[in-house]
C-alpha cells in the first residue's frame, strides 16, 4: 500500500542526499511525487545510486506527498538554487507543464523520468520513460491470450490526471477494440493505491458485478484487486495483471495471484535520467526521448524485480 508522506513546507521536502561530491561539483535536483510506492522507491534509488557513482556530481531529493501544488513549489525552490539540472517525476500533467515552463523560463535544463508532460519537448528538455502505451498494450495480449478472447474485463485505472495511466489504459481498450469475444464491464480509477483496488473490487462484486479478467495499471493495484477477490472466495477464478515489475508483484506472478506483469526498467530508468541530467547541463545533446524497453513477467521466468 502507498504510504504518504506528511505535507511538509516545500523547503523542508528538498532532503540532501548523502551523495560524496566536492561542493563545488555539479548539483542536480530530483523531484518525486511521493514516498512510499515499492516503483519510485526503486527509481529514487537508481538515481541517488547513479549520481554518487559520478565524479563531482551530488542530487537533491524533494517528495511532494501527492501533492501537485507541493511539487510546483519545490520545483521554484529548486529553481530559484540554479541546480544544474532538474530531474523530475511529476505527480500530475498539470505540475509537469507548469514546471517544464518553469524550468525553460530560466533556462535550466530538465529531465523528465518515468512520467512526462503533454506537449512539445524543448531543447533543454529530456524524456527518459517506457512507453506506457505498449505495456497496457502487452498486458492485455496476454490476459486475451489466456482467456482465448473471450470474457468480461475490468480495468483499474491509476490517477487519471497521469498521463501513464491514461496510456496504460488507452493500450489496453486498444486491444479490447481487437477483439469482439472480450467485453468492457467495468473500470474506475483507484489512485495507484492498493488499497482503494481492493475496495473498488470489493464494491464491483457486492454489487453483482462478475469479470474473467482485470487489467490494473500497476502492480499495487493488482495486488489489491487479488486480495478482494481472495476474500470473495474468487481466488484462482480471475485473471489479474498488472504493470511494474516490483519485488510484490514479481513474487505474486510465480505464486500465481497474478497472470502477468510488465516490468518497467526502474533502475535503468533513474540511470539514464541522471546521464541525461548531467549532458544537459554541461550543454552536450541528448536525443529527446530515450525509451526503456519493457519485460514480460508471466510465470515459469526468472526476471529482475523493481523493488526492494
Amino acid at each position: 500500500m502507498k504510504q504518504r508522506t506528511s505535507p511538509l513546507p516545500a523547503a523542508l521536502l528538498l532532503l540532501a542526499l548523502a551523495t560524496p561530491a566536492a561542493a563545488t561539483g555539479m548539483k542536480l535536483t530530483f523531484l518525486m511525487p511521493e514516498a512510499g510506492d515499492r516503483f519510485l522507491d526503486s527509481l529514487q534509488a537508481a538515481v541517488v545510486d547513479t549520481a554518487a557513482s559520478e565524479v563531482s556530481v551530488s542530487v537533491n531529493v524533494g517528495q511532494a506527498a501527492g501533492r501537485g501544488e507541493t511539487q510546483v513549489s519545490q520545483a521554484r525552490a529548486a529553481l530559484e538554487a540554479k541546480p544544474a539540472a532538474l530531474i523530475v517525476t511529476p505527480v500530475d500533467d498539470a505540475s509537469a507543464r507548469t514546471i517544464a515552463a518553469m524550468a525553460a523560463a530560466t533556462g535550466i535544463p530538465v529531465v523528465f523520468v518515468n512520467r512526462r508532460p503533454s506537449g512539445p519537448v524543448t531543447s533543454r528538455m529530456a524524456i527518459v520513460s517506457a512507453n506506457h502505451l505498449v505495456a497496457g498494450r502487452v498486458q492485455m495480449r496476454m490476459l486475451a491470450q489466456r482467456l482465448g478472447d473471450r470474457g468480461n474485463v475490468a480495468i483499474l485505472r491509476g490517477k487519471d490526471s497521469d498521463n501513464a495511466a491514461q496510456e496504460r489504459t488507452a493500450g489496453v481498450k486498444e486491444i479490447l477494440g481487437q477483439r469482439p469475444g472480450l467485453q468492457l464491464l467495468a473500470e474506475a480509477s483507484a489512485d495507484w493505491s492498493r488499497r482503494q483496488a481492493q475496495d473498488q473490487v470489493t464494491a464491483w462484486l457486492r454489487s453483482g458485478l462478475r469479470f474473467d479478467a482485470i487489467a490494473a495499471n500497476n502492480d499495487e493495484m493488482a495486488l489489491g484487486a487479488v486480495a478482494a477477490l481472495k476474500a470473495a472466495g474468487l481466488a484462482g477464478k480471475v485473471l489479474v495483471g498488472g504493470v511494474d515489475g516490483t519485488s510484490d508483484g514479481i513474487a505474486a506472478v510465480k505464486s500465481g495471484d497474478l497472470s502477468v506483469s510488465v516490468l518497467q526498467d526502474a533502475p535503468l530508468q533513474g540511470a539514464q535520467a541522471v546521464k541525461d541530467a548531467v549532458k544537459l547541463a554541461r550543454g552536450e545533446y541528448v536525443q529527446p526521448y530515450d525509451w526503456v524497453p519493457h519485460q514480460l513477467i508471466l510465470p515459469g521466468r526468472n526476471e529482475p524485480a523493481n523493488g526492494r
